[in-house]
């Protein structure tokens, strides 16, 4: 199948609505005090299994498991485009400091669940792709400002994507959700940045890399 921002935008409309909406719904700032502190702990390691972060997070004796993340995560200001990587490379020195190394990856899942937009997923795919444009695994830095760049090149084409996926909706996950719902996500930012995600995590030449 070749790849295209169509078959990336459904595939991702398909992982939001399979995954990633309870993970955002229950780890979001704005809905903290409606979760409990447990159901929030326990889905930030479900997130860290599903994303296949969880190895870089060695078991130290916590109970419940990634107790200290969920606490560190708490504690972290929404970031703007300004800020985001400061943000993301702090979250990830607080990691290593508990679980050792230097966690990018998990630093950058945890928070995008958090709080989405501004925040780019860290990906080991991801990076193989970038290769092909100058990023030389050289720290969250460079892989935001080479990710942004290519985005921003293919943002017209993400755009025209997205909007097709109410006519396509009865063939996805999302059948049953409102036309209105599924474009106010389809337009929003964060679901563009994660088609764009999906686009390279697709392409065969790097997904099994």
């Amino acid at each position: 199948m070749p790849n295209n921002f169509h078959y990336a935008a459904y595939s991702y409309l398909d992982e939001w609505v399979n995954k990633d909406r309870r993970f955002h719904s229950i780890l979001a700032e704005e809905n903290s005090t409606a979760t409990s502190a447990g159901d929030q702990i326990e889905c930030l390691s479900e997130v860290a299994a599903y994303y296949g972060v969880a190895r870089t997070l060695k078991t130290i004796e916590e109970k419940p498991r990634l107790k200290t993340a969920f606490d560190a995560l708490q504690s972290i200001k929404r970031p703007n485009e300004n800020t985001v990587v400061a943000t993301v490379e702090e979250f990830a020195r607080i990691l290593g400091g508990t679980y050792g190394g230097t966690p990018i990856s998990a630093a950058s899942k945890f928070l995008w669940m958090r709080f989405r937009n501004p925040v780019v997923i860290r990906d080991s795919v991801v990076s193989s792709f970038l290769c092909e444009f100058g990023y030389s695994d050289s720290g969250y830095s460079d892989y935001y400002r080479i990710w942004t760049d290519l985005y921003r090149l293919h943002e017209v084409q993400i755009v025209e994507a997205c909007s097709g996926l109410t006519k396509v909706k009865v063939f996805t996950r999302a059948c049953d959700i409102a036309d209105m719902e599924i474009k106010a996500w389809t337009t929003s930012e964060w679901f563009k940045q994660r088609v764009f995600d999906h686009f390279m995590l697709n392409e065969p030449s790097f997904r099994n890399s």
